[in-house]
């Protein structure tokens, strides 16, 4: 592997003798912490960590006649979560997870409910914090409901479901139709196991804690169905004859009804596999005793959106985990996925100033806003991707299904810019990139982190992670040789909001997942120069340019949390608007039944319903307008690039409709015959804004959204709980202190 060349003996110039600093979590150098990781976790006092040292540094300390090769500095990693103590420990209490949940032991009957650590006893449930009652409602839906096999993916009725319908009777299996919307499992999954691995950190109890463990095992379970080291999959489900019973309790399709693609493959040995459900191998029996078999299936081409998932709570869950297997399984897979990708160049890209401009503009669409002091990416000659190849019925014969030993350095293809066949060879990549065709090459997804900030950092990110779960050399060299030293990761890195789109093509998914794994990297790092890089861009691009016009209450709160304030000088700013905000997280069916400012209707789950502009706007705050693009803003979203003659589809994915005979209110007419909506001028409060998946990925200036029928399609809701057990952890919220659950004794059991 190709190192720099770092300053010799970096101690002899800036001094490493004294004692070891210590950590957050008090470990010194060398220490494992927790049995959780191997490597460095500080480094000794007065080193210079994880930048390149002054060129005259060398001079002053090495012969000129002599060239010395020098390890990279220390990468400096941690425990992103400590160990919590269980506040149950030695008493009498016993915990719980599922809240409401009933029992019978001993004769009598239990229900689990919250307790009071401090006070030693049980909370009446009409004293519970109605945010924290929200919270555990939430969990609740989403473990007995929307998460078949540990997947956490939406909820289909075959009828409506209208606001504050009894969960006993929405519950039914009768209204159940199935988990259509299982598209996006492996990220929805990951950040449902982020939400257990908080809520278990702030609680510290057995079941908590038997909860986390279960879901991280769920979500490493979507790595072992693909059978391909590192390679995740959307969802796992049974492919079953037509005729076999529907069940609440797993994903399902059917022959003759679903048509299977070329991302549809076969669990090849699901009798090896120890997480699976029964009837994968058994089958389902129907009320007739006649057993139904059908075949184990995953959904492939994992997009970046389904890696981020396991990459931010995988090792998260690490140092907290009990189950030594299952952490080697972590061990595995994580750095098998970065060793995956594979490596392309574009190089002799000066041959053609336009070139790289155009090649700039089509791989990181948006307005440009660069700072005076960043890097030029018009200068590059090499623009370097790292790419997750697609197994498909065109390659699966040769594709390699082993873990590779190394982070791959050799190019698996070179496009020369002074080849006469450059532009077909971008071009194959181009239809290789689209992941809905099935090619031998075909890519699942990519990063490039030559020249987009987000890309650069997610590859860092592998590189620290893979080095803290393994404690391998050569992920800490491919960090600091080739990202930071050769790409310059570090520099790209802090153009992250350099390339920005109005709201009107935005799509604001690509900054969740971009911020989440960011704010989990700055958690993995300890105390250095580099996690210094690392906060001040999440401050500068992440938080300055991108999220803060947004209202993003999640971003916010991980901003003001994991950033100090010398960085996050906007902290305060940020937390306020998040705590006034967090409370009015919850169901969303007030602006149906016209009163959205009646808490009553936050406590019940998020369901698809048709709201209107007309209706948002009744009710929006003052100083929050309806607006129309501006034509800057549609040129940037209808633009198109030409690369050397020929002209790109536009990547944005902007589709103005045909505008109506008459324009309505929020009708904004962009080109001849051609409309976009209106949208808000600020971000809208969160009770008013649309029905989603994930609230913080989607566009909160949206007015209004169908729904048919009214409730059809029902969240997991992790949404809600990642910010606030993140708010409870930084100690934002201090409601609900000391509180956990556990049961309760009721009457007999009848």
């Amino acid at each position: 592997m190709r190192r720099l060349l770092w300053v010799v003996v970096v101690g002899l110039v800036f001094g490493c003798g004294g004692d070891d600093k210590k950590a957050n979590n008090d470990a010194t150098v060398g220490d494992v912490v927790a049995d959780a990781r191997v490597g460095d976790v500080t480094t000794p006092d007065g080193a210079v960590d994880n930048m390149v040292p002054p060129a005259d540094a060398m001079d002053a300390v090495a012969p000129a006649d002599v060239e010395v090769v020098v390890e990279p500095p220390q990468l400096v990693v941690q425990v992103p979560l400590p160990v919590p103590a269980d506040p149950l420990a030695g008493s009498a209490i016993e915990s719980c997870s599922l809240y409401q949940n009933v029992r019978c032991s001993d004769g009598k009957q239990q229900v689990c409910t919250v307790y009071d650590t401090g006070a030693e006893e049980f909370v009446a449930p009409d004293d519970v914090d109605p945010l924290l009652n929200r919270v555990l409602l939430f969990e609740r839906w989403r473990d007995l409901y929307n998460s078949p096999d540990g997947q956490a993916v939406d909820r289909d009725f075959n009828k409506e479901i209208l606001p504050l319908t009894p969960e006993v009777e929405w519950a039914k299996p009768e209204n159940f139709a199935g988990y259509w919307g299982s598209g996006d499992g492996g990220i929805w999954t990951g950040w449902s196991t982020v939400a257990a691995i908080l809520r278990y950190a702030h609680t510290g109890t057995e079941a908590d804690y038997e909860r986390m463990e279960q879901q991280v095992r769920d979500m490493v379970t979507m790595y072992d169905v693909t059978g391909v080291p590192g390679y995740v999959c959307r969802y796992h489900f049974l492919y079953a004859p037509e005729g076999t019973p529907n069940t609440t309790e797993h994903i399902m399709r059917w022959e003759n009804l679903h048509t299977m693609g070329s991302h549809d493959r076969p669990v090849v040995t699901p009798d090896e596999l120890d997480n699976l459900p029964a009837i994968y191998t058994e089958g389902i029996t129907d009320d007739d005793g006649k057993v139904w078999k059908g075949t184990p299936m995953w959904h492939g081409r994992p997009s970046i959106d389904q890696s981020t998932g396991p990459m931010t709570s995988l090792p998260m869950a690490y140092a907290l985990l009990k189950d030594e297997e299952l952490k080697e399984k972590i061990k595995y897979h994580i750095p098998c996925y970065l060793k995956r990708l594979q490596r392309i160049e574009l190089i002799n890209l000066q041959s053609n100033p336009d070139l790289i401009e155009g090649l700039i503009a089509y791989f990181s669409i948006g307005e440009l806003k660069m700072d005076p002091d960043d890097i030029e990416l018009t200068d590059l000659d090499t623009i370097v991707a790292y790419v997750n190849r697609q197994i498909n019925t065109t390659n699966e014969e040769t594709f390699d299904l082993s873990c590779p030993d190394s982070v791959q350095m050799a190019p698996w293809r070179v496009i020369d810019a002074t080849s006469d066949t450059f532009i077909f060879d971008m071009l194959d990549l181009l239809a290789d990139m689209d992941t809905d065709d099935e090619r031998p090459n075909q890519i699942d997804h990519y990063y490039f982190p030559s020249i987009r900030g987000g890309d650069a950092m997610h590859l860092m990110h592998l590189a620290a992670m893979s080095y803290y779960l393994t404690g391998e050399e050569q992920y800490r060299d491919f960090l600091f040789d080739e990202l930071i030293g050769n790409i310059d990761t570090i520099g790209v890195m802090k153009t992250a909001g350099a390339f920005d789109l109005p709201k009107y093509c935005k799509k604001f998914f690509g900054e969740q997942i971009t911020f989440g794994p960011w704010w989990a990297f700055i958690q993995l790092l300890g105390d250095s120069e580099f996690k210094n890089e690392v906060m001040s861009a999440f401050h500068g691009e992440m938080w300055g340019k991108l999220v803060r016009p947004s209202g993003n209450v999640d971003l916010n709160i991980m901003y003001a949390g994991a950033i100090p304030p010398e960085i996050a000088v906007d902290r305060e700013e940020a937390l306020a608007y998040a705590m006034d905000q967090l409370p009015w997280m919850g169901g969303n069916g007030g602006l149906l039944m016209g009163s959205p400012d009646d808490t009553k209707w936050l406590d019940d789950p998020r369901r698809t319903y048709t709201t209107t502009a007309e209706g948002i706007m009744a009710w929006t705050p003052d100083g929050i307008n309806a607006e129309c693009p501006t034509q800057s803003e549609v040129d940037i979203c209808s633009a198109e690039v030409e690369i050397m003659g020929i002209t790109l589809p536009n990547l944005t994915g902007w589709s103005p409709y045909d505008c109506p005979a008459e324009l309505g209110p929020y009708d904004c007419e962009v080109a001849p015959g051609k409309c976009t909506k209106a949208q808000a001028s600020g971000p809208l409060p969160l009770n008013l804004r649309k029905h989603t998946d994930y609230l913080w990925q989607r566009n909160p200036f949206e007015l209004g959204a169908g729904a048919n029928p009214q409730g059809g399609r029902q969240f997991a809701g992790s949404d809600l709980s990642v910010p606030y057990w993140n708010a409870r952890r930084f100690g934002f919220i201090t409601a609900g202190e000391g509180q956990v659950l556990a049961w309760q004794d009721g009457g007999s059991c009848e």
